[in-house]
């Protein structure tokens, strides 16, 4: 049976965030649900927003967690700021959560295909969902809610909202002077799915608008903290890098040492890194655009070979495309 584990989330794909896995893939099902359990306890994790559990057709959901920009006056009925010890054991404090009556009323008027369940938010939830899960699949069933006592588990799917830790460390997301967040993004996000003989496991992270993402310190740092999670887990064996990392460590990009990622040669770093985009910008093309770039680059040049004169933007095109050809011509 093939299982894998890859930090991923379709929400969080965008030019702010950065798409990332964990190499190679867990052997077994409760190999995954703890490494979902120990990043979520782990210091990596600030704070826990909504999530979900989907099984088959029940789908366990806790309730929905915003920041004071998402507070208005009309969600006062609706939401209770959290504060206290015991909100930040459980990772809420300086959240607002929707109050639990509340959340009993949407979901009944909810028109869904699955039966949706209130579990309770943060840390605490989390643990349970999870432990109601090995519970399914060791058959322990004594121990269920009624509920899921019929359930035939044969896949999961888990999303959940975090506030990392990195971008608290970085100051793009910390509480005001009152204690309380402003958002808690879209784009910070995990996401787990597990179908049959497949499994994904995947984090999103708000980051930045390029490339050069791959090197920042606090990126790295981010992710070499997520790996040593896993050597709580089985040392040594997995490492967490973003989903170009084979091609990052192609171009000397990023280099490893041991399961760390570190940036590779200073000197030769804007080198590397243009070339890893040139290579993996041509990579994605299909035949039919690869054709057009070809005749384009050949017509610009033959306007070259004759003395001709470009405009701005035909220099610009030209030379774009000459790396493009060329990265086609060494088969990348």
């Amino acid at each position: 049976m093939k299982l894998t584990i890859k930090i991923i989330d379709s929400d969080i794909i965008d030019c702010s965030s950065c798409y990332n896995y964990i190499y190679p893939n867990p052997e077994s099902r409760e190999l995954l649900l703890e490494m979902i359990l120990r990043i979520y306890e782990s210091d990596v994790v600030s704070r826990i927003g909504q999530f979900k559990f989907s099984l088959d057709w029940i789908e366990l959901q806790s309730p929905e967690v915003i920041g004071e920009w998402g507070y208005k006056d009309e969600k006062v009925k609706l939401f209770e700021l959290q504060r206290g010890q015991e909100a930040e054991n459980n990772k809420l404090s300086g959240l607002f959560v929707e109050k639990e009556e509340k959340m009993s009323v949407r979901i009944n008027k909810a028109n869904l295909t699955s039966q949706l369940y209130y579990i309770e938010p943060g840390l605490n939830g989390i643990r349970k969902a999870i432990f109601y899960l090995k519970a399914l699949y060791n058959n322990d069933r004594d121990i269920l809610p009624d509920y899921l006592k019929n359930v035939e588990l044969t896949h999961f799917r888990f999303t959940g909202g975090v506030i990392w830790k990195m971008n608290e460390d970085k100051e793009w997301l910390v509480p005001t002077k009152n204690g309380i967040y402003d958002f808690i993004s879209e784009h910070d996000t995990i996401g787990v799915s597990s179908t049959g003989s497949d499994m994904s496991f995947g984090f999103g992270n708000f980051g930045g608008d390029s490339s050069a993402i791959f090197t920042f310190p606090h990126y790295l740092d981010h992710l070499n903290a997520i790996t040593e999670v896993m050597n709580d887990i089985i040392p040594g064996k997995f490492i967490a890098g973003p989903e170009e990392l084979s091609e990052l460590l192609e171009f000397d990009v990023l280099k490893k040492e041991g399961t760390k990622l570190v940036a590779g040669d200073e000197d030769a770093h804007e080198k590397n890194l243009e070339r890893f985009e040139i290579y993996s910008l041509a990579r994605s093309f299909d035949e039919d655009y690869v054709d057009h770039i070809k005749k384009k680059f050949q017509a610009l040049k033959e306007r070259v070979d004759r003395g001709e004169d470009l405009s701005h933007m035909e220099k610009l095109e030209f030379e774009e495309d000459k790396k493009i050809v060329k990265a086609l011509k060494n088969n990348f």
